[in-house]
């Protein structure tokens, strides 16, 4: 009998995975909607613990993460996530426009005033980045 090793992420060839984070559902679903219309592979979380939970399951090339949430907080997964995976990007994502103290844990801020145009320049910039 066969014992089977660590189990591996499968990574998939085709498009970047994005994991998107926030607590609120409406805003969640629309951005998913939005990415997977541009081609992305989009999981979703609702909250920091869900997140760092689907890393450990699912291949993730970017995160993009809401600010303000329950529990973890936006600065406060990125922090973990740059702990367990520092090569893995992370977006932070705020209707805040200042930059929240802390957000240097991130690769990015972005702020949702930017709007959906920004996050997709952003998000494209970003992976291309990560690639080289």
């Amino acid at each position: 009998m066969e014992v089977a090793g660590p189990t591996e992420i499968p990574v998939p060839h085709d498009k970047p995975v994005i994991l998107c984070v926030d607590d609120e559902e409406i805003p969640l679903s629309l951005r998913r909607s939005v990415l997977e219309k541009m081609g992305y592979s989009v999981l979703t979380a609702n909250s920091g613990a869900e997140a760092l939970e689907q890393l450990q399951k699912q291949h993730v090339d970017l995160v993009l993460t809401d600010m303000l949430m329950p529990g973890l907080n936006g600065v406060e997964l990125a922090r973990e996530i740059k702990r367990r995976m520092p090569t893995l990007p992370i977006i932070l994502f705020s209707g805040v426009n200042e930059i929240p103290e802390g957000a240097s844990s991130a690769d990015v801020f972005l702020s949702k005033v930017e709007g959906p145009a920004r996050m997709a320049e952003k998000i494209s910039e970003v992976l291309a980045q990560s690639r080289q």
